[in-house]
């Protein structure tokens, strides 16, 4: 995406970054994330039927940010859960391995060097995931009316962005 002053969603803060882009699904997640901010893209989070915003922080001033848990598609899938240099601690439900012997069905994405780095991995299923979204990506102009709606209304919060500026209302 073009990264000027003129950017609705990002201005040009991801310049330095070299812009921002919808990055295809990874880590097992089967929904697109913004490059820049991480944000689960608004196309696919409209499309989710069971989620709830969990707001964050209001630190910056406005409500900026949630949190949504997105049911994994692949409930069954083993993904690594945590990993340890030393001994590792019981948790509940985890299975610790060495991490040189991790199994070929075991989601590895975004763990590099892990059997260089780390002695033990736990394994586990993520029966969801938990994604973020920025609500400055409202302030797209592309993004689809409908799905404006849906997310405004399930988040409980109505956005207007003029003139760089942020406001919102209760969703009514």
């Amino acid at each position: 995406m073009s990264n000027t002053p003129d950017d609705l969603v990002h201005g040009a803060e991801a310049d330095r970054w070299g812009g921002w882009s919808w990055r295809d699904p990874s880590r097992g997640e089967h929904y697109r994330t913004c490059s820049y901010c991480g944000s689960i893209h608004p196309e696919d989070l409209a499309a989710e039927t069971e989620w709830r915003a969990e707001w964050a922080d209001p630190k910056y001033g406005w409500p900026h940010k949630f949190y949504v848990n997105v049911p994994n598609r692949n409930p069954g899938q083993l993904f690594i859960t945590g990993a340890t240099t030393g001994t590792p601690t019981s948790l509940a439900g985890a299975m610790w391995i060495r991490s040189n012997v991790i199994p070929d069905n075991v989601n590895t994405d975004g763990w590099r060097d892990v059997d260089e780095t780390y002695q033990w991995v736990s394994i586990g299923t993520r029966p969801t995931h938990h994604a973020k979204f920025y609500t400055a990506h409202l302030a797209d102009p592309t993004i689809d009316r409908e799905q404006l709606e849906t997310i405004q209304q399930t988040s409980g919060l109505r956005f207007r962005f003029h003139d760089g500026r942020v406001h919102w209302e209760p969703f009514t």
